[in-house]
């Protein structure tokens, strides 16, 4: 069987499930990159720097560039007419069957098109959901359309969660067309992580002036009006001044919001605040270690949250909005951590106060965790089915 699979760029979390797919017999793989974003150094508007992952996101399995370009060079025209690039070279490659990581930009809307006018077997993995964004009524009956439609190109989906079955059948797919596999992290490296970081974890905390009683909340990612960081001092502001005494704030990753975060964040906690910047891969596992509370409080866009993943493969709790795709799968009450309103500082004010009376959540266990491999079974089982 001949796979192509045809993605916007190289990203550090869809590497592993390449991996996996490239260790499987009797499939032969070849991944086509729209562009290189992300495997050099190149800039990224919502981190506000330029960046390149660290963790080899194209080795390990068989891949193409279509084009060295700029990413915004996969929307508009100018994707579209990259889209017959791509299309001329995945013809080439001659596979059984395409598959796809999204359904957006440009660059990929046209070569689903086009491949599936040529008459190419297609099959979609995507970050789909009604829950990440609020629309006005009109426009959910145009997205409704117009993805109803666009979704009869393909004969396999494979959601990543409850929001995104239920986004399917919404939609009118059948549960035959469906693989449910929940969106995952590479397990086996951030395990590497765990046992490299996770030890040292007093020290760590001590080189900082944390101390053991305190509680450190983590916020990991961009700093940005859709990740809604700035409720977190928001939310700060309405717990009792003894409590906060008890509090720090580590705040990983770059953005617009950086420097009004920092201030306001600050302001409640006055030196309880550790804000280290845009860190890579390699150094997440140092700082997942220091923390005891991931927060995750978006207000749109978060299909997922693979930040939940990383955190609760370190033994995090997690407190995470309504808005964010991952509550509902991974996120159990008691267990594991709470889901707040979106956009309630009281809500999310009353989730840390109730993480501050736990301890952290021990024993992580990464068998507990999605796996990229659960992803490579269930497209070649998808393989054989069409």
């Amino acid at each position: 069987m001949r796979l192509a699979i045809i993605v916007t760029h190289p990203v550090q979390y869809l590497a592993s499930i390449f991996r996996e797919l490239d260790r499987e017999l009797g499939l032969d793989l070849k991944v086509f990159f729209g562009c290189d974003h992300g495997s050099k150094l190149s800039e990224d508007s919502n981190f506000n720097i330029s960046f390149a992952w660290d963790c080899q996101p194209t080795e390990g399995f068989v891949h193409q560039f279509i084009s060295r370009a700029p990413f915004k060079c996969l929307v508009g025209l100018s994707g579209i007419r990259l889209a017959f690039t791509a299309v001329s070279e995945v013809r080439a490659f001659k596979p059984d069957v395409v598959l796809f990581f999204s359904y957006l930009p440009a660059f990929i809307t046209a070569s689903t098109i086009l491949l599936r006018s040529l008459g190419y077997k297609l099959m979609l993995r995507a970050e789909t959901t009604d829950v990440a964004l609020r629309r006005s009524f009109y426009k959910e009956k145009l997205r409704h359309v117009l993805l109803t439609g666009y979704y009869r190109q393909f004969l396999h989906f494979f959601p990543i969660g409850t929001n995104s079955v239920e986004h399917y059948r919404r939609m009118g797919i059948t549960d035959r067309s469906l693989s449910e596999v929940h969106y995952a992290i590479d397990v086996d490296y951030f395990e590497g992580q765990v046992k490299r970081w996770l030890p040292q974890r007093e020290y760590l905390r001590a080189e900082h002036g944390i101390s053991f009683d305190d509680h450190v909340l983590m916020f990991c990612g961009k700093m940005f009006q859709p990740k809604n960081p700035l409720l977190i001092p928001d939310a700060l502001s309405k717990l009792a001044e003894k409590m906060k005494k008890r509090i720090w704030l580590l705040a990983v990753g770059e953005g617009v919001l950086r420097v009004e975060f920092e201030a306001r964040t600050k302001k409640q906690l006055v030196n309880r605040t550790l804000f280290v910047g845009f860190r890579n891969q390699s150094e997440l596992g140092k700082y997942y270690a220091i923390a005891d509370t991931l927060v995750l409080p978006s207000r749109s866009g978060e299909t997922w949250g693979l930040v939940v993943n990383e955190a609760l493969q370190f033994g995090l709790r997690v407190i995470v909005s309504d808005r964010v795709g991952s509550g509902r799968d991974l996120v159990r009450d008691d267990e594991t951590g709470t889901i707040f309103v979106s956009d309630n500082a009281n809500s999310l004010a009353d989730s840390i106060s109730l993480a501050i009376t736990k301890r952290r959540n021990i024993d992580p266990n990464p068998d507990k965790l999605p796996h990229p491999r659960l992803l490579a079974e269930a497209i070649v089982q998808g393989l054989r089915r069409i």
